[in-house]
């Protein structure tokens, strides 16, 4: 009896110790977990904490795009026409009150237009008779004509010299010696004319005469000239 209890007691102090250090492990378990809750739920604290906060007006730049594209819009439609700053920069249209006043107001009466004869002076006017004798190389002169310029000079010379003996026979000496074109049919009368009709030669050596007088032989590109003064 004394020795199965002693082994009795032996087993059962085992049993005891085994089940202190079970606790004991357990307790050991329960304790790391614990600080490793106690670790992690800091770091997540931690990181809650540096995470930067909201901003409450992030919808401002949006805003203020939305803004100047709905103002931009609306300029280019012409919305901004009758604003301050658009009369500014465009033209300003007359009243109505300013066309009625102008359109009440008489009509100046245009000046009376004058005669143009009175404001220029009336040209001198001159007549005239001539024979032309050409040479090779003058002005208008025809294939036929093959003399020379001395040439042509002494057969104008001649017919002046006859010319102011008689002028009543130009008409005659014009068929005999003149070169131009149809002079003889008309007696070589250019009717009347302008001063300044003629080039500048012929004019010259016509007011040199009195009418009714025969020129001494005036050259122009033409060739030789002897000129009967009739206005």
């Amino acid at each position: 009896m004394s020795k199965t209890t002693e082994k009795d007691r032996a087993k059962d102090d085992e049993d005891l110790d085994e089940d202190e250090s079970l606790d004991e492990d357990n307790d050991d378990g329960e304790e790391e977990e614990a600080k490793a809750t106690a670790v992690h739920g800091r770091d997540d604290d931690d990181e809650d904490d540096g995470a930067e906060p909201e901003d409450p007006y992030w919808w401002t730049p949006h805003a203020v795009l939305s803004a100047l594209v709905l103002i931009g819009l609306l300029g280019f439609f012409g919305m901004f026409n009758k604003t301050p700053l658009a009369r500014l920069a465009a033209p300003v249209a007359p009243e109505p009150e300013e066309h009625h006043a102008v359109a009440s107001t008489p009509p100046t009466p245009a000046p009376t237009p004058r005669p143009a004869q009175s404001a220029q002076a009336p040209r001198e006017m001159f007549g005239a008779k001539h024979l032309l004798v050409m040479y090779k190389g003058s002005r208008r002169a025809p294939p036929t004509i093959e003399r020379t310029k001395e040439e042509a000079q002494a057969r104008a010379t001649e017919a002046m010299k006859k010319a102011k003996a008689d002028p009543s026979k130009f008409a005659d000496l014009v068929k005999e010696y003149s070169d131009e074109p149809g002079a003889d049919k008309r007696g070589g009368d250019l009717g009347k004319f302008p001063k300044g009709a003629m080039v500048p030669e012929f004019q010259a050596g016509l007011e040199k005469i009195k009418v009714g007088e025969v020129s001494d032989l005036v050259e122009t590109p033409f060739g030789f000239h002897v000129i009967l003064r009739t206005q």
